[in-house]
């Protein structure tokens, strides 16, 4: 199918690598305008190369997703470029490594200031938009460990289990205008972030085959597995998909 996403709007957080630079590139292929808000410039190539050829349908907008008035600033762009907004894609995250007993105060914060609060906000100044549009698809990426806890991972854990709960609670709140909220939990997926955890370790050669062991295929998705699983929930054919868990992870959690 082409043009599946023909005359939606979407901002797309953490969309200069990874997952949200996969997205974007796929939105834009299936007809979509595009909002690609991070707090970096474009790392994906592919991505770069599209931002400069197509201005018309893709725009790159600065944004640290833990400032408020930098969601608000991409949101309003997509509106004044656009001319409205109906969908958006929360991929902003960080890794959030170490046990409760590990961890710091200011690291908890941190990681739930962008995985957690940065999610909220982006759904609170995007649904008085949506609703004006007629109605939206807000897609949140959690996690396979949004689930299910995972060993090492205590804050980033427990704010990925806080947007998969919220992602239901927005659902049941705005299903009367027409805005589906949906959560995506991806398994081990090869990005930026699962690669500079890796490069960071002391044994790097066991820290790959660590996560490698967590997939019962013994290897990674690539971003494109789960962008598409966004265009599906922005498209027309998930009209009837809401407060759902999307989950994109390769067997991850059949064991």
């Amino acid at each position: 199918m082409a043009d599946r996403l023909n005359g939606k709007v979407a901002v797309i957080s953490g969309g200069a690598s990874g997952i949200g630079a996969a997205a974007a590139r796929l939105f834009v292929s299936e007809g979509a305008s595009v909002i690609v808000a991070d707090l970096q410039e474009p790392l994906d190539e592919k991505l770069a190369e599209l931002i400069k050829s197509k201005p018309e349908a893709i725009k790159f907008q600065k944004c640290d997703v833990s400032v408020e008035d930098q969601i608000v600033s991409a949101i309003d762009a997509a509106v004044s470029a656009f001319g409205k907004l109906d969908t958006i894609v929360a991929c902003a995250g960080v890794a959030g490594m170490g046990a409760a007993g590990d961890i710091s105060a200011e690291h908890w914060d941190k990681t739930f200031a962008i995985n957690a609060r940065g999610v909220f906000l982006f759904s609170k100044y995007a649904i008085p938009h949506m609703i004006e549009a007629g109605g939206g698809s807000i897609i949140n990426i959690s996690s396979a460990f949004g689930i299910v806890a995972g060993p090492q991972f205590a804050a980033y854990a427990a704010s990925k289990g806080a947007v998969r709960n919220f992602s239901k609670s927005v659902a049941l709140d705005y299903i009367g205008q027409g805005i589906r909220s949906n959560s995506i939990h991806p398994g081990y997926i090869d990005t930026p972030i699962v690669q500079n955890i890796i490069n960071k370790a002391e044994d790097v050669d066991a820290a790959q085959a660590s996560f490698n062991k967590l997939q019962p295929g013994g290897r990674p998705g690539v971003p494109e597995d789960i962008a598409w699983g966004c265009v599906y929930l922005a498209s027309d054919e998930a009209r009837f998909v809401t407060g759902a868990e999307l989950v994109i992870d390769g067997g991850l959690l059949a064991r």
